[in-house]
């Protein structure tokens, strides 16, 4: 038998002796879902910047009435908040600035989205990010001395049936100090005569607290050199995972302890990478911690726009890492802003795909 076996590959070798060389001389070009496993980071220089962000998400799931977090707020700040209806009866979640102070507070809301009531969590998480990103929507509110003003508008109190959610970011700015408190309340009543009768909810045992006050709610990350595709080849960036990129650190100022916003939810990302080289880049997106939906604003010399991530579906990345979604395709020698903010109910990490476009 052996020597039929020897004899056998002999004659095959004959009759195919190119297709090795043929194989390692001609390989096959690396797949998007190959590249993102094996992509290096791109070098970044990472900046803290904006105003404060305060986050509401703890207890995320609400079984009674009460206060959901609470602050004082003076220059800017982002609010973030996300929060199911879980009681059995209808329900307000609020959002009001109060002035406990002897002069009138000036508060310019600069750019905010705000979901309805919603059933489809995913669906009221990335429908912020887009009206967030699309437009600065501007109000001017006035806070008298002992009184309350809704957020964002000075009027919205939507009500919540039964499982649903209200989740939203606002950007805003008073000039005189104000206590912003995010509140759950009876579906009728005046939540400014209301939300003073409630304690602060305590965080629900077993799950994530993902609640308190931020230094900071902007990340800028600027590229530390020009990106040239035809020598750099794709790269990667990386948002969310904890360890390339930070989880926020801040302090819960109703239980007075420290927290950790894993997720980095209501930070929004500045991202500038100046390119270099000739050819052309693609950009995409790429989620790797699990399902995914939001948007992100993209901008070039040649391409500005906001692009649903992903833009044909609700959500993606569901049971793998091998969705994409292209951002952008621009000639080398722009520059490329991108900006973005985890939405609520989404997974994190995700990833930016610089490629050389073939």
């Amino acid at each position: 038998m052996k020597k039929w076996f020897i004899f056998l590959w002999i004659v095959l070798a004959a009759i195919f002796p190119v297709l090795p060389a043929v194989s390692a001389m001609q390989p096959m070009p690396l797949s998007l879902s190959d590249m993102a496993d094996v992509l290096p980071e791109w070098p970044l220089s990472r900046l803290e910047s904006g105003g404060k962000l305060i986050l509401s998400d703890s207890p995320e799931e609400i079984f009674m009435e009460g206060i959901l977090y609470e602050d004082t707020v003076k220059g800017e700040a982002r609010l973030f908040f996300h929060h199911v209806n879980l009681m059995t009866e209808r329900k307000r979640v609020v959002a009001m600035l109060f002035n406990a102070g002897k002069l009138a507070a000036k508060v310019d809301v600069l750019r905010y989205g705000v979901s309805g009531p919603e059933m489809d969590y995913l669906r009221a998480g990335r429908g912020i990010q887009g009206e967030y990103l699309r437009a600065a929507r501007q109000h001017k509110l006035v806070v008298l001395p002992g009184k309350g003003v809704l957020l964002p508008d000075g009027k919205y109190s939507p009500v919540l049936p039964p499982n649903a959610i209200l989740t939203g970011m606002i950007d805003f700015r008073s000039d005189n100090e104000v206590k912003l408190v995010v509140a759950a309340i009876p579906e009728q009543g005046d939540p400014a005569s209301l939300i003073p009768l409630y304690e602060v909810l305590p965080p629900l045992r077993g799950k994530p607290h993902l609640r308190g006050s931020f230094p900071h709610g902007d990340r800028v990350l600027m590229s530390q050199r020009p990106y040239n595709p035809g020598e750099d080849g794709p790269v990667a960036i990386t948002f969310g995972d904890g360890e390339v990129d930070a989880f926020m650190t801040g302090w819960d100022v109703t239980l007075g302890q420290p927290v950790r916003n894993e997720g980095n939810y209501g930070l929004v990302y500045r991202v500038l990478i100046p390119t270099t080289g000739k050819g052309r880049v693609r950009c995409y997106l790429n989620p790797r911690g699990g399902i995914y939906a939001g948007w992100a604003a993209v901008k070039t010399k040649t391409v500005h726009k906001v692009v649903g991530t992903p833009s044909k579906a609700t959500a993606f990345g569901e049971s793998t890492m091998a969705d994409f979604e292209l951002l952008a395709d621009f000639p080398a020698g722009e520059s490329l802003w991108v900006t973005l903010s985890p939405p609520g109910a989404s997974n994190l990490p995700i990833r930016l795909m610089l490629v050389p476009a073939p």
